[in-house]
């Protein structure tokens, strides 16, 4: 949503006011924008070419933990795709639907894939568990071991490429994907690890540990994993949920501002309310004046808007802002 509300007054004469809006929008649609959508649909292409290599090769050495990380990759690309929804979705004016854009849809992406990655990775574990219980499986070490490190290579190449983009142009939706990439080639990593050492034990460690690895390191490394969805559900239920964020540095520059103009003019109170949804933040100030309060035309308070916006320093882009004069406190 970019777009920029600012309610109106009434005129001088009639002393204070209550709130009206009127909008002004802002241009949408933009280099990194388009950017991001090329981006997600590349990495869902990657993923689905490593969740059908995974699992067919899983099936050739008889491994759960390459079979897993098979469907680990399908369970991104299903990720990836809602992300690129919400990429196209974003960018789209507010409508008679959702007058207040389209912002709300990408931390419930957000949510949905945690949700997702959440059950996945404790799925994974119990199922890890239930092998050890039933005396875990050789399988093919050396086929794991090249599984292994030609995904890692694959997965951090295409995690840091996404990630250094996601910084650049600032969208969490592929930061989020970046995050899925790593996570991967963390996988794959310490697959390569826990069955690299085979060699190196002796009797009877090496048979023990070639019965129990796969079984052992698909529940070592679900349980280690759960803390990333964790991670994306604790930031996106606070959008869903429309919490606010006390430490959030936009919050305390508008504390600053609000109390300089109440330096400055008649003003008995001032509150404000700011909540981040996805990309676009919310912010509502409220001011109850006083008797003396001498901005009263429709252009001064206009201006007083602007030095407001100015000073907290948000983006027409970026900021749905509303700022309110009362006489009465019961409307604020």
């Amino acid at each position: 949503m970019m777009t920029m509300t600012s309610s109106a007054t009434a005129p001088a004469q009639a002393g204070k006011s209550g709130s009206g809006r009127t909008r002004q929008a802002a241009p949408r649609g933009s280099d990194g924008n388009r950017l991001e959508q090329r981006a997600l649909l590349l990495s869902v292409v990657g993923v689905l070419v490593l969740a059908g290599g995974s699992v067919i090769w899983g099936l050739i050495i008889d491994s759960d933990i390459v079979i897993l990380n098979g469907v680990f990759s399908m369970l991104s690309a299903v990720s990836g795709g809602l992300s690129l929804l919400a990429a196209r979705l974003v960018v789209r004016p507010e409508d008679r639907r959702f007058p207040f854009g389209y912002a709300h849809v990408e931390p419930l992406v957000h949510t949905v894939n945690g949700v997702f990655m959440l059950l996945m990775c404790l799925y994974a574990a119990l199922n890890g568990i239930e092998g050890m219980r039933h005396g875990g499986h050789e399988t093919d070490a050396e086929g794991v071991i090249l599984f292994a490190v030609a995904t890692a290579l694959f997965c951090l190449a295409a995690g840091a490429w996404e990630w250094v983009l996601a910084r650049r142009i600032g969208s969490q939706l592929m930061l989020n994907d970046a995050k899925e990439w790593l996570m991967d080639a963390a996988f794959s990593l310490v697959t390569f690890a826990g069955f690299a050492v085979l060699p190196l034990l002796p009797e009877p460690q090496h048979s023990l540990w070639a019965r129990y690895a796969d079984p052992a390191m698909v529940t070592v490394l679900s349980l280690l994993f759960l803390l990333v969805p964790i991670d994306i559900l604790r930031e996106s239920l606070r959008e869903v949920l429309r919490m606010a964020v006390p430490e959030d540095e936009l919050v305390q520059r508008i504390d600053v501002v609000l109390a300089d103009l109440r330096a400055r003019h008649d003003i008995v109170s001032a509150t404000h309310h700011v909540v981040r949804t996805g990309r676009t933040v919310f912010v509502e100030i409220d001011f109850v004046v006083g008797p003396r309060f001498t901005v009263q035309r429709i252009a001064q308070q206009d201006q007083l808007r602007e030095e407001i916006r100015a000073a907290i320093g948000i983006s027409l882009d970026e900021a749905w802002l509303t700022v309110s004069f009362f006489e009465d406190p019961r409307w604020t």
